[in-house]
């Protein structure tokens, strides 16, 4: 589910018509009541609101909408989808430098609906991304980039940093996109887990399990051509640079630039590109390899 946890400095979008009946309803979670006043983002069987306490605190909260279900899906598979992002994100507790805080979770079993309240925060990287873009458009830009160089840097070292969490945690994400990720001042959090997996081996995890998001997902989570490990989440990273690179996820499923756009100047980004956006896994970096390369750890911003 790809979701901007907005606050209200920033103006409503139309919210869809199976959504409408949510807004300005209250919900109960683990002892706290939530006013949902904002939507904020959804997929396709749920949510995310901009909330309010009794007390005026703000909070995010994630409705999974089981009245959604069309007839013949699995309401337990739904359920423990639920469930597993709420483990996941319970686990890394005390990584919430790089995860979302969590306040609790709980489940409205006359109006079948699963909740999970979280800490508030701004934009997406994907919405930062457009307005640097747009604001880059009114001065000179250096280089043919999408974004300013140093900006891409500073949201690149903090990818890695949180790529290297959930690694160290033995979590494969699946589906990292720029949409998965939201401010909290300055600070780069990912806010989804909800098809993340645990890599139950060194040999991959879910090969039976296809799912993501095209061109941000590792093409392996989508066509199940190669099992699906830690190495998917290499190329989301990868994908994520290509897009604050050139404005685009990588749609031709490779390191090169989209057509009529020149390639991009930095050739430490070039370096990266190649190295992530391989098809086969097995090409890809590790995680060390990025969080030691010369980008990453070198003053250079180009």
């Amino acid at each position: 589910m790809g979701n901007r946890l907005a606050n209200s400095n920033f103006p409503a979008k139309p919210i869809p018509p199976e959504d409408l009946w949510l807004q300005n309803q209250t919900f109960r979670v683990r002892q706290q009541l939530y006013t949902l006043l904002d939507r904020c983002g959804g997929g396709a069987f749920g949510s995310v609101w901009a909330s309010s306490t009794p007390q005026g605190h703000r909070a995010a909260v994630k409705v999974f909408d089981l009245n959604r279900l069309r007839p013949g899906m699995n309401v337990n598979r739904l359920v423990q989808s639920f469930q597993d992002e709420v483990q996941m994100i319970y686990r890394m507790r005390g990584a919430e430098r790089y995860v979302v805080h969590v306040y609790g979770f709980d489940f409205d079993a006359q109006r079948r609906v699963a909740l999970l309240a979280m800490e508030l925060g701004g934009e997406s990287l994907q919405d930062r991304a457009t307005n640097l873009h747009q604001i880059s458009l009114k001065s000179p830009m250096i280089g043919n980039d999408f974004i300013p160089a140093r900006e891409r840097k500073h949201f690149w070292i903090q990818l890695v940093n949180i790529i290297l969490v959930l690694h160290q945690h033995n979590i494969v994400h699946r589906d990292l996109k720029p949409a998965n990720f939201v401010f909290f001042g300055s600070v780069l959090k990912v806010i989804d887990l909800g098809i993340a997996q645990k890599e139950i081996s060194r040999y991959g995890v879910g090969q039976g399990l296809i799912g993501g998001t095209r061109f941000y997902s590792g093409p392996e989570c989508l066509s199940g051509q190669y099992p699906v490990t830690s190495k998917a989440d290499i190329w989301s990273l990868g994908a994520i640079l290509y897009f604050l690179t050139y404005g685009t996820p990588p749609l031709l499923e490779s390191f090169y630039p989209p057509p009529n756009i020149p390639p991009t100047r930095s050739s430490l980004v070039k370096n990266l590109l190649h190295a992530c956006l391989q098809r086969n896994p097995s090409r890809r970096p590790t995680h060390q390899w990025l969080a030691q390369h010369p980008f990453t750890v070198g003053p250079a911003v180009v």
